[in-house]
């Protein structure tokens, strides 16, 4: 029995081997590793998370498959043999071992995740909770629609940051290096705001003249705290509704549709009401920031994550969604970077005109040259040497501005 054991510690300690080989030699080949850059604080907790869990999975792989190539080399018929094998009941002690040794296993992996994702959490909603770690000192107002971003930059009372002059909201993601940052995530397309005009104009036509009356519909949250509506998308909604009331009043009628009243019914939803009108779910994450939370139709999510260092010219980070979300899913993603402090403030004043050289392509190779004052100049710069060459990188820029 002592040797058969010795044969199958053998089988698992290779199948280790072999494993943990393949999972943490691979990357290496190509130059990588399985994860991205990590760019967050918060990050560092949910790496060491990952790689705790793929060690407990590769012994776990390494017990099994050693049990089974030892079934294999051992229990396997002679050739020609084509009797049935030996028939043998169940056995308790081990079926109760392979209960409760992986509840216990999965029990572990739970309070761990729970710990880190809970850690990760501290001053998200209580600051006198973040202690050490340090609560946020910015807020970042995230929207995602189909298919795209948009971010407002507030302190943590709800005030503009942006001048006056500067564009209400930035469709790329800039940041400042070490402020905790609270991220408030909705999903907000302004389809809310056109679907409540429209039910409330077709309620309105269907109860003229009668005694009865529909209530107002309360405006959506996306609605109330970023609209993205114009007067003319909204004046399109109405008549859009109106010409629906007089075509169905036409149908019910028995009159004679028109080829666009027939048109307009059969584009119109199989249903009506204000659901019909909101975003689908999307995601927000930053892969190297490792935090991604939903962003939900109607409700307003949180996460909060700390920037650690500035972003530099190989650094393509994305804003991307997590969540297949329709046809455009792929296309959701918005460029993200991260500058110091200083330049940070300096960029919140920009007018919409001066953002247009203020991209993210441009702010990380800005990130090459540090200790200056003159932001403007060095924009000016930068934007000329990646208009000319859009793959410059630090040691470009720099030979160029030498």
């Amino acid at each position: 029995m002592k040797g058969q054991w010795g044969k199958l510690v053998g089988y698992f300690v290779a199948t280790l081997i072999i494993s943990a080989a393949g999972t943490f030699g691979l990357p290496l080949l190509g130059g990588g590793s399985w994860l991205p850059d990590l760019l967050s604080r918060e990050g560092g907790a949910i790496d060491e998370l990952f790689w705790g869990l793929t060690i407990i999975s590769l012994i776990i792989f390494a017990m099994v498959a050693a049990f089974v190539i030892y079934a294999m080399v051992h229990f396997r018929a002679e050739p020609g043999d084509l009797s049935d094998g030996e028939h043998i009941h169940g056995n308790a002690r081990l079926e109760v071992v392979w209960i409760v040794v992986p509840t216990i296993i999965v029990a572990v992996i739970a309070i761990l995740s729970y710990i880190v994702l809970e850690d990760n959490e501290i001053g998200l909603y209580d600051k006198a909770a973040a202690k050490d770690k340090g609560a946020a000192t910015l807020a970042v107002d995230v929207r995602g629609f189909s298919f795209g971003w948009n971010f407002r930059y507030e302190d943590l009372d709800g005030a503009k940051l942006t001048g006056e002059d500067a564009p209400d909201a930035s469709p790329e993601l800039v940041l400042p290096k070490g402020q905790v940052v609270r991220f408030n995530v909705l999903s907000c397309s302004g389809k809310e705001h056109l679907g409540r005009l429209e039910e409330q104009v077709r309620r309105e036509l269907e109860t003229e003249g009668k005694d009865n009356e529909f209530a107002e519909i309360e405006p959506g949250i996306c609605e109330k705290e970023w609209d993205s509506t114009t007067a003319e998308d909204q004046a399109a909604a109405e008549e859009t509704a109106t010409k629906v009331f007089e075509a169905r009043r036409a149908k019910a009628d028995g009159d004679d549709l028109s080829k666009e009243q027939k048109e307009l019914l059969e584009s119109l939803p199989a249903y009506h009401g204000d659901q019909q009108h909101i975003d689908v779910n999307h995601a927000f994450w930053v892969p190297e920031a490792r935090l991604k939370i939903d962003a939900i139709a109607g409700l307003r999510t949180y996460v909060q994550w700390q920037p650690t260092r500035t972003t530099r010219p190989d650094d393509n980070y994305q804003v991307v969604c997590a969540e297949l979300c329709g046809s455009g899913h792929n296309g959701m993603r918005s460029d993200m970077c991260v500058i110091e402090q200083d330049a940070f403030d300096w960029w919140l004043g920009l007018s919409e005109e001066e953002r247009q050289d203020a991209t993210c392509a441009n702010l990380r190779v800005f990130n090459c040259f540090e200790g200056t004052d003159d932001f403007d100049e060095l924009l000016e710069n930068v934007a000329q040497i990646t208009k000319e060459d859009p793959e410059a990188g630090c040691r470009e820029a720099q030979e160029a501005l030498a």
